[in-house]
């Protein structure tokens, strides 16, 4: 990332405004979401960012970087202005960043971005930060190892590095910075996540692990919270900043005080992963001894061994579920013509695992059952029928879409896929009622529209004109 020792790059920030002249961004704007940007350093990119009112750039701030996997940027920033803002941190995030392109791609939106902070900011060149999510998480771990140093932390959630050996044992061992994990009950990368996390305690890797209620998406603002909050702490510890132990003491209050609520709640399986994660976190920064003897404790209930059991023995299944979806999906695009929906049903289980996720006798399988829909749903709903749109094939693409949409019915992220199938017959009908659908979801915006040349034939219709802010004629 050779942005990273380029801090005297001289371009700067401007804002796009509606009905105002791009302005050179200054602390005028500060305290406030501001977006999209237009990046001077190549005007095709944009992103998001919040400056914490009260900068001033006579001190170097720290900067926390969001890749969002569909280029989500105000989604992604909207969970960490309260954080940035207690913290002093800037924060940009971009609109371009996409989990199916390349680390190189998304490497270079980091940059272009680092280009304009860097001109616009008195940055401490120390303490860049990445947070990205699924596939984004992914390039987070490759950007990190690749800074020289002056990223001393990530944020990855739902997803713990690339799976891609190769790259696995280029780097072995601990990792140089520490590791923000994150997922949601229910995403699909948790498996991966709590894999992650076992393998960076056995390597003694500062990491933070936080598993929420929901499927895959960011964490709440809490969450963030606490998590940039640890890597502030352990800041401290790295000696990047002056040891704060009022703050610390709040950030530690706050998990202690989760933990203890969760046990108060009679939930003893998960209060002992919360006061065990808290007892991991915040070793070598804040005494952790009360934390320590309360997840030895639960942890020897036989009901709390049993669920770990439990939980244990299906994510120690899930990548033999992975590999047969993958074979599945594969076996999918060798055959020729559109694929029969009810064999494609019963081979990816969608029955079984719909019946398991109902079962609330049994949470922990519940749980599982659904990261497992939610993964074969990611596969429907956006790469194969990418891949089958790319090649121009879309009666395979809305076939498989339609076993999507039995999964979640009316996903907006369907509808943006069907758009683009529909595209490819000049179903202007379909495709207009499906953009509506994904630009409602927000899975699609307005630019995003206007810019896609596939839509252009839609134009010569009024409606879809109105549509998009254009007159006829």
């Amino acid at each position: 990332m050779t942005t990273l020792a380029r801090a005297s790059a001289v371009i700067a920030l401007v804002v796009s405004a509606a009905g105002v002249g791009a302005q050179t961004l200054d602390t005028a704007f500060t305290g406030r979401v501001l977006g999209p940007l237009i990046a001077r350093a190549d005007t095709s990119n944009r992103y998001a960012a919040y400056i914490p009112r009260g900068y001033t750039g006579v001190h170097a701030t720290p900067l926390l970087i969001l890749l969002d996997p569909a280029g989500r940027a105000d989604t992604a920033l909207s969970r960490v202005t309260g954080a940035v803002q207690r913290l002093g941190w800037v924060a940009l995030s971009s609109y371009d960043a996409r989990s199916d392109l390349s680390p190189a791609a998304n490497q270079r939106i980091v940059n272009v971005m680092l280009s304009d902070a860097f001109s616009a900011f008195h940055l401490d060149t120390a303490r860049i930060y990445i947070a990205g999510l699924a596939g984004t998480a992914n390039d987070a771990w490759i950007f990190a190892y690749g800074s020289s140093g002056h990223i001393p932390g990530i944020v990855s959630v739902g997803a713990a590095g690339p799976l891609d050996s190769a790259w696995q044992a280029a780097h072995p061992g601990k990792p140089p910075f520490d590791v923000a994990l994150a997922s949601g009950n229910r995403s699909y990368g948790y498996d991966d996540v709590m894999r992650g996390a076992a393998a960076l305690r056995a390597d003694s890797t500062p990491r933070r692990l936080d598993v929420f209620s929901g499927a895959s998406g960011w964490p709440p603002a809490a969450v963030m919270a606490q998590t940039l909050g640890w890597l502030e702490a352990r800041a401290m510890i790295r000696h990047l900043r002056p040891v704060d132990s009022v703050l610390v003491d709040s950030l530690f209050a706050v998990d202690s005080a989760g933990a203890a609520a969760v046990e108060g709640a009679r939930r003893p399986a998960l209060a002992a992963d919360q006061w065990e994660n808290a007892a991991i976190a915040w070793a070598g920064t804040h005494d952790v001894s009360y934390a320590r003897a309360r997840a030895r404790a639960l942890a020897a209930d036989p009901a709390v061994r049993r669920w770990r059991a439990e939980r244990d023995s299906l994510v120690a299944v899930t990548l033999d579920m992975r590999r047969s979806l993958i074979a599945t999906l594969i076996d999918l695009r060798e055959r020729p013509g559109v694929p029969d929906l009810r064999r494609l049903n019963d081979s990816l289980r969608i029955a079984p695992l719909q019946a398991w996720i109902a079962d609330t006798a049994d949470s922990v399988r519940a749980d599982w059952a659904a990261r497992r829909l939610a993964e074969v749903f990611g596969h429907l709903s956006f790469y194969e029928p990418e891949a089958y749109i790319n090649v121009r094939d879309p009666s395979r693409a809305l076939a498989v879409l339609d076993i999507a949409a039995e999964i979640e019915p009316d996903s907006p992220v369907v509808c943006r896929e069907r758009a683009r199938a529909y595209a490819l017959r000049l179903d202007s009908d379909r495709t207009f009622t499906a953009l509506r659908c994904a630009l409602a979801g927000g899975t699609i915006s307005m630019r995003e529209i206007r810019a896609d040349p596939r839509y252009t034939f839609m134009e010569a219709r009024d409606d879809y004109l109105k549509f998009i802010g254009k007159t006829g004629g």
